[in-house]
Protein backbone atom coordinates (compact mmCIF):
# COMPACT_ATOMS: atom_id res chain seq x y z
CA UNK A 1 0.00 0.00 0.00
CA UNK A 2 1.46 3.30 -1.07
CA UNK A 3 0.27 6.16 1.17
CA UNK A 4 1.30 9.76 0.69
CA UNK A 5 1.23 12.13 3.65
CA UNK A 6 2.09 15.23 1.65
CA UNK A 7 -0.60 17.75 2.49
CA UNK A 8 0.34 19.82 -0.54
CA UNK A 9 -0.41 16.93 -2.87
CA UNK A 10 -3.69 16.83 -4.77
CA UNK A 11 -6.42 14.62 -3.37
CA UNK A 12 -6.17 11.04 -4.58
CA UNK A 13 -9.43 9.68 -3.20
CA UNK A 14 -11.66 10.35 -6.16
CA UNK A 15 -10.96 14.08 -6.23
CA UNK A 16 -12.55 14.83 -2.86
CA UNK A 17 -10.80 17.51 -0.81
CA UNK A 18 -9.49 16.00 2.44
CA UNK A 19 -7.87 19.11 3.84
CA UNK A 20 -9.83 21.11 6.36
CA UNK A 21 -10.02 24.82 7.16
CA UNK A 22 -10.61 25.89 3.58
CA UNK A 23 -11.91 29.23 4.91
CA UNK A 24 -8.46 29.87 6.43
CA UNK A 25 -6.73 28.96 3.18
CA UNK A 26 -8.83 31.56 1.39
CA UNK A 27 -7.67 34.40 3.68
CA UNK A 28 -4.09 33.22 4.24
CA UNK A 29 -2.45 35.63 1.77
CA UNK A 30 -4.27 38.59 3.30
CA UNK A 31 -3.35 37.44 6.83
CA UNK A 32 0.29 37.02 5.81
CA UNK A 33 0.31 40.55 4.39
CA UNK A 34 -1.16 41.92 7.64
CA UNK A 35 1.29 39.96 9.81
CA UNK A 36 4.52 40.33 7.83
CA UNK A 37 5.60 43.73 9.25
CA UNK A 38 5.32 42.31 12.76
CA UNK A 39 7.18 39.15 11.81
CA UNK A 40 9.92 41.13 10.06
CA UNK A 41 10.47 43.17 13.22
CA UNK A 42 11.20 39.96 15.19
CA UNK A 43 9.68 41.33 18.37
CA UNK A 44 10.02 39.19 21.46
CA UNK A 45 6.66 37.90 22.54
CA UNK A 46 5.33 38.68 19.10
CA UNK A 47 3.06 35.61 19.05
CA UNK A 48 0.68 37.28 21.47
CA UNK A 49 0.63 40.50 19.46
CA UNK A 50 0.33 38.54 16.22
CA UNK A 51 -2.82 36.86 17.51
CA UNK A 52 -4.25 40.23 18.53
CA UNK A 53 -3.40 41.72 15.13
CA UNK A 54 -4.98 38.81 13.26
CA UNK A 55 -8.06 38.94 15.48
CA UNK A 56 -8.41 42.66 14.79
CA UNK A 57 -8.06 42.04 11.05
CA UNK A 58 -10.49 39.09 11.07
CA UNK A 59 -12.87 39.68 14.00
CA UNK A 60 -15.39 37.03 12.93
CA UNK A 61 -12.85 34.18 13.21
CA UNK A 62 -13.03 31.88 16.19
CA UNK A 63 -10.03 31.95 18.57
CA UNK A 64 -9.02 28.45 17.45
CA UNK A 65 -8.94 29.64 13.83
CA UNK A 66 -6.80 32.63 14.87
CA UNK A 67 -4.36 30.24 16.58
CA UNK A 68 -4.17 28.01 13.49
CA UNK A 69 -3.67 31.01 11.22
CA UNK A 70 -0.99 32.42 13.52
CA UNK A 71 1.01 29.18 13.48
CA UNK A 72 0.68 28.88 9.71
CA UNK A 73 1.76 32.48 9.08
CA UNK A 74 4.77 32.12 11.38
CA UNK A 75 5.82 28.84 9.73
CA UNK A 76 5.56 30.22 6.20
CA UNK A 77 7.46 33.34 7.25
CA UNK A 78 10.30 31.23 8.73
CA UNK A 79 10.47 29.12 5.57
CA UNK A 80 10.54 32.18 3.32
CA UNK A 81 13.24 33.88 5.41
CA UNK A 82 15.28 30.67 5.34
CA UNK A 83 14.90 30.43 1.56
CA UNK A 84 15.47 34.16 1.09
CA UNK A 85 12.15 34.64 -0.74
CA UNK A 86 10.18 36.96 1.51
Amino acid sequence: MNVSYDQGAPAQNGGAERRTNQHLREIFDQAYHVASPMLDASLSGSTHFLRITLHDAFPKLHQQDIAILCVAVERVHRERVKAGTQ
